[in-house]
């Protein structure tokens, strides 16, 4: 089953025979084709685009259809041009896939006698990021955003010893100091005429 998620959830109501992968792999064009009945599993790059040809029944009481509610190709269509030029979520229960995509238009005729819609449709992946260009005169990263944070630069210390630092550097205050140091001395007397030194 193929579903599109977006603003609005739309789902094929027939599965599709197989799938095409377009663009697989390097930039050269490829197609990888995808039989769905015997659940193939894909490996390597993500595709440029995923397209399959698919069918809405004009009969809303055929055996066939997989989703409840179905209400003719007419009303699914009218669903897809809501979504058109817009990102949504593809999934292909399949596969276990997901992928964003973007909806574009689809191509298709209606024929036969309960007017069934015969048509494909390609779903280009939507790829979200910056358009970061390079100039080779400045040397810069546009836009602004794209600017790493500078961090201090630590001094050079190979073969250098550290300066004495004048002064106290107790975090204790000199009073407390004093007191302690005057408790100290006491204890050391009254132990040493204990010891008799």
């Amino acid at each position: 089953m193929i579903r599109l998620q977006g603003k609005y959830r739309l789902t094929f109501p027939v599965t599709p025979g197989e799938i095409q992968l377009n663009g697989y792999g390097n930039d050269t064009e490829s197609t990888t084709t995808i039989d769905l009945l015997t659940h193939n599993r894909i490996s390597g790059r993500r595709p440029k685009s995923i397209s399959f040809e698919f069918f809405l029944p004009g009969n809303l009481e055929a055996d066939f259809i997989e989703v409840e509610g179905y209400q003719g190709p007419r009303v699914w269509l009218d669903g897809l041009d809501r979504l058109t030029g817009t990102e949504v979520l593809i999934t292909i229960d399949e596969l276990n896939l997901a992928w964003n995509v973007i909806v574009g238009q689809c191509d298709g005729r209606f024929s036969g006698k309960n007017v069934d819609y015969h048509g494909s449709i390609e779903f280009p992946l939507f790829v979200k990021g910056e358009f970061v260009t390079w100039s080779n005169q400045t040397q810069l990263l546009s836009p602004e955003k794209v600017i790493a944070k500078q961090q201090k630069a630590r001094p050079n210390t190979t073969g250098k010893s550290a300066k004495k630092k004048t002064g106290n550097q107790s975090l204790i205050d000199p009073a407390m100091q004093q007191i302690q140091r005057d408790r100290i001395d006491r204890k050391l007397a009254s132990l040493n005429r204990a010891i008799g030194t």
